[in-house]
């Protein structure tokens, strides 16, 4: 399965607000499938419906963020309801929803948040306990558009307890996964003269370098193959890496170096030295 994921809105453009984190990388998530394409567009109306349409006859399957509150500048169900031709109804259920946890929230609820309970016709409702707008799944003709919110808590939800799974069920068992190695203390480049030509070796995994603050981060990532084999592949892999890596590897995959540092101080594994005598992996 190949899909896009569309984020939404002028403040990403704007740089009013930080890009959303990726949905394939939010928590470690791994979104099942091909490679996805994040893009941000702007979210004037037609540029909305031109993107999804485009991404919809190209992959077959779009994943938007943004653009399902309550306000006028909040077209994205409006635009994907066009795009497939459905009508937006009240879904009695999503407004009993919306009425109760304003209820429960001791204030009234605005009119304009009746709008949040419209769904285009058929489509799946994704129930979100975060927020006030649900997640929508929309799917005809072999093409699907789940739109998701915009807010990152109320985002990683949603996919992870309802988009994930049904994504799940649809790639049976093939699966898109990383595993990672992390080093500290060495260049990119020197580290890649120590890890070598192993791209080829590692085949058909792939072979990422990640450089940050904290050092160089060793990606590899197994896709589209069968949750078993991606799994032997990629253990098979993290040890090759962490052998070639040597002293400079302190951890995998979210592993923290403040955090393996501290713990290494607290297990006594630095011996005599003091805080202030930590070596530069610090």
């Amino acid at each position: 399965m190949k899909l896009e994921v569309v984020t939404i809105g002028t403040e990403l453009l704007l740089a009013k607000s930080s890009i959303r984190m990726p949905l394939s990388s939010a928590a470690g998530w791994r979104l099942p499938g091909s490679k996805s394409c994040a893009t941000a567009p702007s979210p004037i109306v037609r540029r909305h419906s031109g993107r999804g349409g485009g991404g919809a006859r190209a992959t077959g399957f779009v994943i938007t963020t943004g653009g399902l509150g309550p306000t006028r500048d909040d077209i994205t169900k409006r635009e994907v309801a066009a795009l497939f031709a459905k009508a937006l109804e009240m879904d009695a259920a999503v407004l009993q929803s919306l009425e109760e946890r304003f209820r429960r929230l001791g204030r009234p609820m605005p009119a304009v948040n009746r709008s949040q309970a419209e769904v285009p016709a058929g489509a799946t409702v994704l129930p979100n306990p975060r927020g006030t707008a649900p997640g929508l799944w929309v799917e005809d003709r072999g093409r699907v558009v789940v739109m998701l919110p915009g807010v990152p808590s109320e985002m990683r939800g949603l996919l992870a307890e309802e988009v994930l799974p049904r994504l799940a069920a649809r790639t049976s068992g093939i699966v898109v996964r990383s595993r990672s190695v992390r080093t500290t203390g060495i260049a990119e480049s020197a580290l890649a003269e120590r890890v070598g030509a192993i791209e080829e070796e590692l085949a058909p995994l792939t072979l990422a370098y990640l450089p940050s603050t904290d050092g160089v981060e060793l990606r590899v990532t197994a896709w589209s193959l069968p949750e078993d084999d991606a799994e032997r592949r990629l253990a098979a892999a993290v040890a090759q890496l962490r052998e070639r890596a040597g002293e400079h590897c302190y951890g995998e995959d979210r592993a923290d170096l403040a955090a393996v540092v501290l713990d290494q101080y607290a297990r006594a594994e630095l011996g005599s030295w003091s805080l202030n005598r930590v070596p530069a992996v610090c």
